[in-house]
């Protein structure tokens, strides 16, 4: 399947300090977060090109309130080991677009407090307001965030992409399974060239 450049909306999905610095928690709670600094440094390239192509560029971004930690949510992040709070506390360093990363005008923001960047957001909506209905989601953890907002846009009938190349995960074994389950059940694998081919050709067509 081709879209329309005009009617996509890539989501950039939890791109920050925490994730994707060596300075930032994930890192310092013993993560690998090599494969999210790489992408993070593909990513001003391909927005650049997909923006000049007619997509709608959105940055979603992981913020931890105390107010909003429920018990069910406290209860698993210390089973991992960790404060619900210490990555991308409200505010913080850490919750900042990783280095490199500089929004356009034009572009929109969202905070999500969930997994989802459908869940407890005006997404839908925002999508809606600006006639786009099909997604191409990038950014980290394929097997967590990126994982999640996919099948919840499958679930809302969007046209779901995802360009490999461009999401990353600081645990390989669970990233790659994920990855694959995705592609074959909720959304379109590709890669970010194969992506800005069929815009160009299908958006010369039109």
């Amino acid at each position: 399947m081709k879209h329309s450049a005009q009617r996509t909306a890539v989501l950039v999905i939890d791109m920050q300090n925490d994730f994707c610095s060596p300075a930032g928690a994930m890192a310092a709670l013993g993560a690998d977060v090599q494969v999210n600094a790489a992408v993070a440094g593909r990513l001003p390239r391909f927005l650049d090109r997909a923006r000049n192509a007619g997509c709608l560029v959105v940055w979603v971004r992981q913020a931890a309130h105390e107010q909003l930690v429920s018990p069910a949510r406290r209860a698993r992040a210390e089973a991992m080991g960790r404060s619900p709070l210490s990555v991308c506390a409200a505010g913080s360093w850490g919750a900042e677009l990783a280095e490199g990363l500089r929004p356009e005008p034009g572009d929109c923001h969202l905070e999500k407090t969930r997994y989802s960047a459908f869940v407890g957001t005006p997404l839908h909506n925002l999508l809606r307001a600006h006639g786009r209905d099909h997604v191409v989601v990038v950014g980290t953890a394929a097997n967590v965030c990126v994982d999640s907002t996919i099948r919840d846009a499958y679930m809302a009938d969007l046209a779901t992409t995802m360009p490999t190349d461009l999401v990353g995960w600081t645990r390989a074994d669970l990233a790659e399974a994920a990855i694959r389950n995705l592609g074959f059940y909720f959304c379109e694998t590709t890669t970010s060239a194969e992506l800005l081919s069929d815009w160009s050709v299908v958006d010369r067509a039109a």
